[in-house]
Parts: C-alpha cells; structure tokens; sequence
C-alpha cells in the first residue's frame, strides 16, 4: 500500500469511539466552564463600551426588529455576529445562555474536524493528537464562553481547513471553503489576505480550467455571505450608521506611541465609543471641518502612513514587536475580558490545559515539515497569511484566535517529525529539537507551568503517533526536515 493510501486509510478499530470520547469530553469542559462563569457574566452588566456589551446591544435591537442594529451599530468594525447572536437570542426565549450554549457545541466540534483535516494530510494518528490539543485548547473554552464574535473563529476556522484539504477532491468542497472564508472575514475582516491564499490554492491545485472553476466556487461561497452585509453597510451608512474603524485601528498600532499592542492614543478613550467619537473630534478638529465617517478613518490612515515614512527604522522594529506578540505565550490584551479574572472563576481555566505557548513551538517545526510537501503547504500558507494581516495593527491574543487551529495541526506534524527522529534511532537530533523547542517557548514567555505543559505534550504526543503507522502515515523521509538540506 502507497504512503498516501496508508495516511487515507480507515482509521483502526476503536478510533471512532475514542474520538467520540475526545468530543464529549470537550463539550464537558465547555459546559462546566460556561457553569462557572454565567452567573458573573449574565449576572451582572457587562463592561460597558466593551466588545461583549456592543455584541448584545446590537443583537437586542436586530431582536427588537431595527435591521441595522440600532445606535450601537457604528460601534462595531464587523457586527455580522451580532445577527447571528440575535437569531440564537430570539430562538431561545430572549435568553443570552442559549448562544453561549451553542457556542460550546460548535467548540466541542473543533477535535472532530482538525482529526479529519490531520488525518487526510498526516494519517490517523496525527489527526487524534490534533483532536486532543483542540479539546484541551484553553483560550478557545475562554471565547467560546463569552458573548464575542472570537467565540465562532476556531469553529470557522477549522471548517475552514477541513474544506482546504478537500478542495480537489470533492466537488462542493470549494463552495465550503468560500462559505467559511467569507464568515471568517465577516468575523476578522483582516482575514480576507487568507481569502487570497487560498483563492489561489483552489486555482493552483490543477489544469487552468479545473482551476479556475474551483477558484469560481470559492468566490461564489464567500460573496453569498460577503455580498449582503455589503448591502446592510450600505443601507445603514445612508442612515448615517456607517462603521469605518480601520483607520483608527490602523494608527494605534502605527503611531509614535505604538508598541504593537493595544495602546491609548490621548485624547481618545480606550473604548469602542471613544475609538469612533472621540476619534471624529479629534481628526475634525485638525482638518478644521466636518468630516464623514470615512473621511475620518482615512484621516487616521494618512497619519499612520505619515508615522511610516518619517521613521521606517522604527516602524520595522515595530513589526518585530508585532511578531512577537503574536506568538507571545500569554493570553493579553483582551478589552473587559480578561483571562486571568476568569480563570479565577473557573476551575476548568486552571486546569493544567493546553495554551497557545504549548502548540506555537511544535508548531514551527510543523511548519518547516509542511512547507516540503505541497499537499501540506496550505497549513503554513494558511498561518503565514492570518500572521501578516495582524502587522498593519496592534497585536492582541484575542486576534490571533485564528492561528490557533493551524498552530494545532502543525504541531501535530511536529510531533510527527520528532517521532521520526526517534523511530530512526537519531535520538541526539531529537534531543536537540525538544531543547530548542523548549527554549523557544521560553523565549516567548512561557510559564513554568506552561514549559511543563509543553514537554508533556511532546511525551504524549510521541506515544499517541507511536499507536499509528510511522511518522504519522508518511515515511520517515518524508517529514525529516533534514532530508535534502
């Protein structure tokens, strides 16, 4: 049996079971989580001018009938989650628990759908260890159990990967990426540089024709849910309830007070009214007239480019700070939602669990692995695109939600190649790799408890691998990076 056809093949007897095992247990710690902090957080009134209280007052006024989402909606750079926390808010009897409830669900769906993307391009084995980290994944419990629009993006994000891997294979597969891409740029409208990455996956795969077929259908997908919220802004600007964000967004991260995460500008409060009011006053009183929305933002756009051009050498350091947050161990910056407070209110929180300094490190080695073979090299495209979109603004956990889900299967290519490692008996190469992989997790400010975390999921991982074919399906010589070097 060929390489591909092993890593393709039924997985063994038991796996279905354990994978739903992997699932409920998800669900279980999602549900135990949102069971110890609902109290708090429909107990009391959220942040006010924080990203959940907007999220519920817009929902509340589409609940009550005003289509553009009444006073709250200029507030907000990408209500599209709003609607669909109205549906759920409407659905359940006006009560906010009933899409705090389905967020979960769809969380739990998360191992489910990184197993069967890992499992197509690394075998069976790699796809449970994807499984795991994705059930145990804590930042993704934390957004699924708040009312924000970060709490639909792993879920989106791994549906769209499972549609990636399959855009040549199956027919509808393209119109599936195109549907999950569009809903990932509704959520993270700096998604849309993955949009252009995989636009061109679905065009390269192939002959031009079969290519540009596929390309169609993921344009197709996408403009079915892009194309009508263009419409709303549409609409609700001639109503003068237009959201223009990015300029301001776009100079907090490029000014001469940016650090590469969120910082305040003076004059303008730390708030999502500030960023519009405040920002409008500000930006009118230095051009000395009234200024649309737009106007504004481009305003903001102007003087960050001005900030770029009088000092290149800074800016380029700037975006190494970016870089650097983005891969930072931490869980930061997250405006009202704090993880730390809420890991004091949950026990699931302060669970030994997976953190994203636990998957990041594996997850380069991954990378470097995928990058060699091009049925793989949409994961790192994939991670390479969601970093780049994040460097024109400020750099918060929250927003590098989407990497997760790729960092999660590309660890687990990782640890299938320190698995091959150590199935050819090159024990000091795997050595090395685990000290420079620790090494690097400490470099981005890994805790002690989450350095633990690391080299535990390295132990598990290799025996979970070692239950599967070599080196997760594929031959040694495959994923040795060193092969060809």
């Amino acid at each position: 049996m060929s390489a591909r056809r092993e890593r393709l093949a039924p997985p063994r007897r038991g796996v279905a079971t354990l994978l739903a095992i992997i699932s409920a247990g998800a669900l279980a710690l999602r549900l135990l989580h949102l069971s110890a902090v609902v109290p708090y957080e429909l107990g009391h009134p959220s942040p006010s001018r924080m990203d959940r209280w907007l999220a519920t007052q817009i929902a509340s006024a589409v609940a009550d009938g005003d289509w553009a989402g009444g006073w709250a909606a200029p507030y907000d750079s990408s209500p599209a989650y709003s609607y669909f926390l109205a549906a759920l808010y409407v659905l359940s009897g006006r009560n906010w628990l009933g899409p705090l409830v389905v967020q979960a669900v769809l969380g739990a769906l998360v191992p489910l759908l990184l197993y069967e993307t890992a499992r197509r391009l690394l075998g069976w084995s790699a796809g449970v260890l994807a499984a795991l980290l994705a059930a145990a994944y804590a930042p993704a419990i934390f957004y699924e159990g708040l009312l924000v629009k970060f709490g639909l993006v792993p879920f989106v994000t791994a549906s769209l990967l499972l549609a990636c891997v399959c855009i040549q294979r199956r027919q509808a597969a393209p119109f599936a990426a195109g549907l999950a891409i569009g809903t990932l740029v509704l959520l993270r409208p700096n998604a849309t540089l993955a949009a252009l990455v995989i636009v061109w996956w679905a065009a390269a795969r192939d002959r031009w024709r079969a290519g540009l077929r596929r390309a169609s259908w993921v344009a197709v997908g996408a403009a079915l849910l892009l194309l009508p919220m263009a419409l709303r802004d549409r609409l609700a600007s001639e109503r003068g309830l237009e959201s223009v964000l990015g300029g301001i967004h776009f100079y907090i991260g490029t000014s001469p007070s940016a650090d590469g995460e969120y910082v305040v500008i003076p004059g303008i409060e730390p708030d999502v009214v500030g960023h519009v009011a405040d920002a409008q006053h500000i930006a009118e009183e230095r051009s000395g007239r009234r200024l649309s929305r737009s106007e504004v933002s481009r305003f903001w756009f102007r003087e960050g480019i001005r900030f770029v051009r009088e000092h290149p050498g800074r800016y380029a350091m700037l975006q190494v700070r970016k870089l650097w947050f983005a891969f930072e161990a931490g869980e930061m910056g997250s405006f009202g939602d704090d993880f730390a407070d809420f890991r004091e209110m949950s026990g699931v929180l302060r669970l030994p669990l997976v953190m994203f300094g636990t998957i990041a490190p594996l997850g380069f080695l991954g990378a470097v692995v995928c990058l060699r073979r091009r049925e793989t090299a949409i994961l790192p495209l994939l991670a390479i695109a969601f970093l780049l979109s994040l460097l024109p603004f400020f750099v918060t956990a929250r927003y590098r939600l989407p990497l997760a889900p790729v960092m999660i299967v590309l660890a687990a290519a990782g640890v299938g190649q320190l698995d091959a490692w150590r199935r050819t008996r090159r024990r000091a190469r795997l050595a090395a790799a685990v000290v420079v992989l620790a090494l690097a997790a400490i470099m981005l400010g890994a805790s002690d408890a989450q350095l633990v975390g690391f080299l535990a999921t390295v132990g598990a991982g290799l025996s979970v691998v070692a239950l599967g074919e070599p080196a997760c399906g594929a031959p040694a010589s495959v994923l040795d990076v060193s092969q060809g070097a």
